[in-house]
């Protein structure tokens, strides 16, 4: 379950020099401005604006930007307009984009290696496949001879790709019998095909 909404800072606070319009004691009212946020797991996330109120320390009234007369408005504003938005706000927009960051640097770096590995392939690789009808298998390398490598097929498919684990727990005996070729071209050309996704080595 994703827990998000949002919530409300304090940024600054004012004393004005203004009389409370409700019970007329100077230099009693106090301005606050907060800075609203929206968090998922409590983490902000970005902020969509800031509000305030005035309190008379007096007579404890509270008033909403709409509510203020003209002369606390006009304060409400320039304290707003000096208040900066704190970064911190932002965390979860910086998170997300370090997250995307590392995926895209860990997705080059896997093709790379699946890139040595395919022109390379041992005894004992096993390659993750989808198929045409968008179905996913492994393929077991059994053993190399010359240019090729001769293949074993798991006996078994899944719709997810998440299957494969399943498929791994399934073990040896899940593998076929027989073996068919493959050359180290063949193979080249099913990685850049997007055919082979990944490739296991142990």
């Amino acid at each position: 379950m994703i827990i998000y909404g949002s919530k409300t800072k304090q940024l600054a606070k004012e004393v004005l020099i203004d009389k409370c319009p409700n019970c007329g004691t100077q230099s009693n009212v106090e301005l606050y401005v907060f800075q609203k946020y929206a968090h998922v797991f409590w983490i902000p996330f970005f902020p969509f604006g800031k509000t305030a109120i005035s309190q008379c320390d007096h007579c404890k009234q509270v008033l909403k930007p709409k509510e203020m007369p003209a002369s606390l408005t006009t304060a409400y504003e320039n304290l707003k307009a000096q208040t900066k938005t704190p970064i911190w706000t932002f965390s979860g927009l910086a998170l997300v984009a370090v997250l995307i960051t590392a995926g895209i640097l860990n997705d080059k770096k896997n093709d790379e290696k699946n890139a040595k590995l395919v022109l390379a392939p041992q005894s004992g690789d096993i390659f993750e496949i989808k198929t045409e009808d968008n179905q996913y298998t492994l393929y077991k390398v059994e053993n190399i001879d010359g240019d090729s490598a001769f293949i074993r097929i798991n006996q078994f498919e899944s719709n997810k790709i998440s299957g494969l684990a399943e498929l791994r727990r399934k073990g040896e005996s899940a593998y076929s019998e027989d073996v068919f070729p493959l050359s180290k071209t063949e193979l080249k050309q099913m990685l850049e095909k997007g055919e082979i996704l990944d490739i296991e080595r142990k």
